[in-house]
């Protein structure tokens, strides 16, 4: 008889657990009581936007809680995930997002409103200590040209300067800005948004919706008129109430699997995402600190050269990419003992390298090569090496372009040699992506992570082929993400631009540019 009850009980169990999980995920929420009194002290304020203590006139647009953890899936939303480098691991997004550019549909009073107060209106408790004039600056993170406006305002007034709030800087990038738009200005005029609070005491700090789909990390009340925040800012202080733990960070967890590490690259063909692709693989394997299962490294392994690219500048790029390859690592440090070859000027030496280390494979210790290229050197390399060692040797593929491009070796004869074909999906997916998306890596303080910046823009200006104009393309990193996070068991297999930014902007910040 209890046999016969355990199982409805359980299925009731789960089902009572899986609709209170259910509730208690509501992204538009606040996740803060309004007992919780955040306090002005010394003439200035500092609050994280997802710590709102209500929300009102949201019939049509609210404002939604990003986090790692937990991200709203409400459409239409057009751009991804920006929680990485966002204060305290999490932000608010102002949706549904319809108008992300000019060129976008524009309904008034849906997707914009130049009415303060009228729309997503947001209320923080205040304890301001020093009455006076504040200046407002917000951490905000902007894609478009259309959801990047804002307003302010305190105890249900909207006063002129705190109107109109506009970021035109800074874009695909968390920026503080303190600006107002104006009709002769539209990218705002500075140390203009501010608010005068009279009267010492608690106060209701009021922001509103100018524009849909704006992105809202962190705001700062400062009496200082040249005041500039850097970074997240400084510490929120607490009148009353328990700040919220922030969010935990949730980024590609390392687990390599046995074994050492090979990539063969080509970049002298006319394609030149190599230098991006060679100064991202790089930088992953350091900050991943894997760099010492780093065996070989080699590029320009188009042994024939077509004639999409000439003589003189394929010549050109043997120098960017040993320039890519000898300055990234020189940088990211770790890479000392390696040296990386040149596959067509040192042909044998290459070929040589790459066969010592398919000869050092065990079962225990296989080799993984990375065929970021041609499969040409592969072969050769597998052709010089003793054969019982071969079965050792898993090649990752993600893209036929590479597979069936050798002037040597086709793809099946690869596979003839008894190696392990490790294919992952097209890495151009999610890692070719327009320029802007690296503007982070761009206006990044860490000269190794304006570097690597530097090497994906150098391909995009390349004037050689015309598909990487507008593009940051290092889509080969993609089977380094994916051999650094666990390969077959489990490994990034779509990684992403915010998988690297996570990275190496991590171990930028654990380990100072310097640092012995």
């Amino acid at each position: 008889m209890i046999k016969k009850t355990i199982l409805p009980i359980l299925i009731s169990v789960l089902g009572i657990s899986q609709e209170l999980h259910a509730q208690q995920y509501r992204p538009e929420a606040p996740i803060v009581k309004e007992s919780l009194l955040f306090e002005e002290k010394e003439g200035i304020l500092a609050v994280e936007a997802e710590h709102f203590f209500q929300q009102s006139l949201t019939d049509i647009r609210k404002w939604y809680i990003y986090s790692q953890e937990q991200q709203p899936k409400l459409e239409p939303d057009i751009d991804g995930f920006h929680g990485n480098q966002a204060s305290r691991n999490g932000y608010i997004e102002l949706l549904p997002d319809s108008r992300e550019n000019h060129d976008d549909k524009l309904v008034q009073e849906e997707n914009f409103t130049n009415s303060p107060g009228a729309m997503a209106v947001l209320h923080y408790k205040v304890k301001i200590n020093t009455p006076g004039r504040y200046y407002v600056w917000v951490r905000a993170f902007s894609t478009g040209t259309e959801d990047n406006g804002l307003h302010v305002g305190f105890d249900t007034t909207w006063p002129e300067h705190g109107q109109r709030m506009q970021w035109c800087e800074g874009k695909n990038n968390w920026t503080w800005g303190s600006r107002q738009r104006t009709k002769e200005e539209h990218c705002g005029i500075a140390k203009e948004i501010y608010l005068d609070i009279d009267e010492a005491g608690v106060h209701d700090i009021q922001f509103s919706m100018r524009e849909d789909g704006f992105e809202f990390d962190k705001f700062i009340l400062t009496q200082d008129i040249d005041y500039i925040p850097h970074g997240v800012g400084p510490e929120t202080q607490v009148a009353a109430g328990t700040l919220p733990p922030a969010f935990p960070v949730v980024g590609p967890q390392i687990a390599a699997p046995a074994g050492r590490i090979a990539v063969v690259a080509d970049g002298n063909s006319p394609d030149p995402d190599d230098l991006g692709g060679t100064a991202v693989s790089i930088a992953l394997l350091r900050a991943a600190g894997l760099e010492d299962r780093l065996v070989h490294y080699s590029h320009s392994c188009d042994l024939e050269r077509g004639d999409r690219i000439s003589a003189r500048a394929e010549k050109e790029r043997h120098t960017l990419m040993q320039v890519a390859c000898d300055i990234t690592a020189r940088r990211w440090g770790g890479f000392d003992a390696l040296t990386f070859f040149d596959a067509l000027w040192q042909e044998e030496e290459t070929i040589s390298d790459l066969a010592e280390a398919i000869n050092q494979s065990s079962a225990e210790d296989p080799l993984w090569i990375i065929e970021a290229g041609e499969p040409d050197i592969i072969g050769k390399a597998l052709e010089a090496s003793q054969p019982d060692k071969r079965p050792y040797v898993r090649v990752i593929t993600h893209h036929p372009a590479n597979d069936d491009a050798g002037d040597f070796y086709s793809w099946q004869q690869i596979l003839d040699f008894g190696v392990s074909e490790i294919r992952i999906p097209d890495q151009n997916t999610l890692l070719k992506v327009d320029l802007p998306l690296w503007d982070w890596a761009r206006d990044h303080p860490d000269p190794r992570i304006q570097w690597v910046w530097l090497m994906g823009k150098a391909a995009e200006i390349d004037d050689v082929v015309k598909f990487q104009k507008g593009k940051w393309d290092c889509s080969d990193a993609g089977m380094i993400l994916y051999w650094i996070t666990g390969a077959t068991d489990g490994g990034l297999s779509m990684g992403t631009v915010e998988d690297v930014k996570y990275l190496l902007t991590q171990y930028v910040q654990a380990h100072p540019e310097g640092e012995k």
